[in-house]
């Protein structure tokens, strides 16, 4: 008893040919070369923004420290930034001193132990530059009042931009 329907062979009809051309293999392997490479980006990109708020939470609780320490010593911190990093440095003891003269001040550190401390020098996350935008533009200081320091810090990596604000009693709050 034939098992195949007569006249259907390879020999006879080209089109009953069993597999893939190479031409096939190659559209589907490219399709789907591309959505893991989308994948991988979208991937990549949410860890990048975890890793900014992550430092925007830490840098909150370094602001609170260096408010603290500002308290404490009775000597202004500053907190410097650029695209690369920050750190903080403390001014020599005044009795009243402008923003602006503080900041100019704490270029050169009072404190040695700063470099190895919790407000030591730091970096932003590996391979990225921030853009830093603080509110006022002189609220970079920390002084011996219950509440200074900016009101507001927006940290933006291009793609992703993480808030912090300092709310009534000091502290600071992480918006992403």
């Amino acid at each position: 008893m034939p098992t195949s329907v007569p006249g259907l062979s390879n020999k006879t009809h080209p089109q009953g040919q069993r597999g893939f051309s190479l031409l096939e293999v190659l559209v589907v392997l490219s399709i789907i070369a591309i959505i893991t490479g989308a994948v991988g980006l979208s991937v990549r990109a949410t860890q990048d923004g975890k890793a900014l708020v992550n430092e925007a939470e830490r840098l909150a609780r370094l602001f609170e420290l260096a408010q603290l320490e500002a308290r404490k010593t009775g000597r202004p911190v500053v907190w410097q930034y650029n695209e690369y990093g920050y750190r903080f440095a403390q001014t020599p003891r005044t009795l009243l001193m402008p923003a602006m003269l503080a900041q100019r001040l704490a270029l050169m550190p009072q404190r040695d132990d700063w470099e190895t401390g919790p407000l030591r020098p730091r970096s932003w996350p590996p391979q990225t530059e921030v853009q830093v935008s603080v509110q006022p533009p002189s609220g970079s200081v920390f002084s011996g009042e219950w509440i200074s320091g900016p009101r507001a810090v927006t940290l933006s990596d291009g793609l992703h931009t993480v808030q912090l604000l300092r709310m009534g009693d000091g502290r600071y709050a992480v918006q992403p």
